[in-house]
């Protein structure tokens, strides 16, 4: 029989089981045993945070003051906050671009700075380059935000906790949460991408399972609060649509003292990323989708092993229902053949076809297979129609589509005439041809 508990061991445990217990959502601090209940609510402002009209994802944070002690008086309108972020928008036309990496004449902080790039109805992509800190507290109240850290690094500062994050770092920042950036010392540039009808959802394949291409418990949390019972004047700009807002509280926002949900900020480090791969043939580019967006694929391109018996170069295509664009942040890009450099952006537009630059078809074709792809980017497919911004337009290589001019050039992909018997005799040659079922080392 199991030994019983008596004296000390009885009270310990006891003690243990009145505030240490699996609850079915994360929790942090001081919360009452359930929302909305308990005597607790009368020392405390609750306020929820939710999606679906109280039916979707919800967070409730306990807090020391009412969450709308705003001062009279002190509310407006903001004109001038972020010009780039509202630039004017166009189709994208039959033309790809590659986007240059973006330098401001101004030091901004996050948002005053932020770039709009390539936008569709539900999505928009857009740049920022940090360098001035930001010394009120930001809400955006039309999207959920996702960052990714091409460089730099520093703290995100919420309402549920601070999150500390560096280089490579994704941070998902949900539609309305209040929270404000510490930066670190140095360079910082950062894609953004605003989801407008939902939050970002874990990419998962029905036959692949959970884990791949990542697992949620990548995902890292707040875990501490930091609660601020401070008075003074603290700001809060808010985001609806291209129209800002100021007001003005006399205590600090992070006056949390806990909370408990699951809509909540988090961090995902591009090297939590396993890649899907393929010894024998090309894993397509949705095969690295980590996050889907309503009209938009979040895809990462990881280091990975290049494939054995497969084509190893992507495929030339017509993406007839997206645009596409990448964000370039490390590495050689096998794909690109020298033309695309670091912190640069490509723009693919529907239907126009493109695929490998010469220099790297030929490379293929001539055996010379790397041993692995050295690189990371981000790529963001935007559902069509998208558009490309003027601010972005600027940022436009202006000899990108002339990168593929080799395909006319070079001997070994101009005309002959023939060419076409060539390639029958190659097909006769090797009709009968099959894998082998060991792949090459």
């Amino acid at each position: 029989m199991p030994a019983l508990l008596t004296g000390a061991g009885r009270a310990r445990t006891m003690s243990l089981d009145k505030y240490e217990y699996f609850g079915g959502i994360p929790e942090v601090g001081i919360v009452p045993r359930a929302p909305h209940v308990g005597p607790l609510l009368r020392h405390v402002c609750e306020q929820e945070h939710g999606r679906g009209g109280f039916s979707g994802r919800v967070t409730h944070t306990y807090h020391l003051y009412p969450p709308n002690n705003w001062l009279p008086g002190e509310t407006g309108v903001l004109d001038g906050f972020a010009p780039l972020w509202e630039s004017p928008l166009r189709p994208v036309g039959g033309m790809h671009h590659a986007l240059n990496i973006a330098s401001f004449s101004q030091a901004r902080d996050v948002y005053g700075g932020m770039a709009r790039l390539v936008a569709n109805s539900t999505v928009a992509m857009s740049v920022t380059a940090p360098a001035a800190p930001m010394d009120y507290f930001f809400e955006h109240y039309s999207a959920t935000l996702v960052f990714f850290v091409h460089q730099g690094g520093g703290t995100l500062e919420t309402l549920f906790g601070p999150i500390s994050y560096r280089r490579g770092d994704f941070l998902v920042v949900p539609k309305g949460i209040p929270h404000r950036f510490e930066l670190a010392a140095g360079p910082q540039y950062y894609w953004v991408y605003e989801s407008f009808a939902g939050d970002p959802e874990k990419s998962e394949s029905s036959t692949t399972g959970r884990f791949i291409t990542h697992s949620r418990s990548d995902y890292r949390f707040p875990r501490t609060l930091d609660t601020r019972n401070e008075s003074g004047r603290f700001e809060i700009v808010s985001k609806v649509g291209a129209v800002y807002t100021r007001r003005v509280h006399p205590t600090h926002p992070f006056d949390v003292v806990g909370w408990r949900g699951d809509y909540l900020p988090y961090r995902f480090a591009v090297e939590d990323v396993r890649p899907l791969t393929a010894d024998r043939s090309h894993v397509p580019p949705s095969g690295h989708t980590v996050f889907t967006l309503p009209g938009c694929y979040l895809c990462v391109f990881t280091v990975r092993s290049v494939e054995k018996e497969g084509m190893w170069l992507p495929f030339f295509h017509r993406n007839l229902d997206y645009c596409e664009t990448i964000g370039y942040h490390f590495g050689d890009f096998f794909s690109r053949g020298g033309v695309i450099g670091e912190g640069m952006v490509t723009v693919h537009p529907v239907g126009l076809p493109h695929g490998p630059q010469p220099s790297a078809l030929k490379a293929f074709m001539e055996g010379q297979r790397p041993p692995i792809h050295n690189e990371v980017g981000i790529m963001a497919d935007f559902a069509n129609p998208a558009q490309i911004s003027e601010y972005a337009l600027g940022l436009s290589e202006p000899g990108y589509m002339k990168s593929w001019a080799g395909y006319t050039t070079d001997p070994r992909f101009a005309h002959r005439p023939d060419r076409l018997a060539e390639v029958r005799s190659l097909a006769e040659r090797l009709a009968d041809a099959r894998d082998e079922l060991r792949p090459r080392p």
